[in-house]
């Protein structure tokens, strides 16, 4: 059954609908530099640094800074806070690149990453 994220508005459960969300997003320019950022994860470590041994154990309001931080990388990232999928809301696709212009410019981010982690 096919249903709609509270939060984006988006149809969900629909697989080619899914595709096509993802074929965009990696084709705007704006998004590929976006989806390029590292997400933002808590680990075990993270929460015992917080005095926790999970999220269970947190009250509410901490519960809730660590999602609300979580959704908001997502956003960041051109992601729906709800859902995860790609929200293309406002975005102009008159700029939607050809798949081969994406994929130039997806591996020199990718390399510029890794640049970064290895420390260059």
């Amino acid at each position: 059954m096919d249903k709609v994220c509270n939060c984006c508005g988006q149809l969900e459960g629909v697989q080619e609908y899914d595709h096509k969300l993802w074929d965009i997003y990696h084709r705007l320019p704006e998004m590929v530099s976006r989806s390029h950022i590292e997400p933002l994860v808590y680990t075990q470590s993270d929460f015992e640094e917080m005095g926790y041994h999970s999220m269970r154990d947190m009250d509410d309001e901490s519960r809730d800074s660590v999602m609300h931080s979580m959704e908001r990388n997502m956003v960041e990232r051109g992601l729906c806070g709800g859902c995860g999928r790609p929200n293309l809301v406002g975005r102009d696709l008159s700029e939607l690149m050809t798949e081969e212009e994406a994929r130039d410019l997806h591996d020199m981010y990718a390399e510029i990453e890794a640049e970064r982690r290895a420390g260059c």
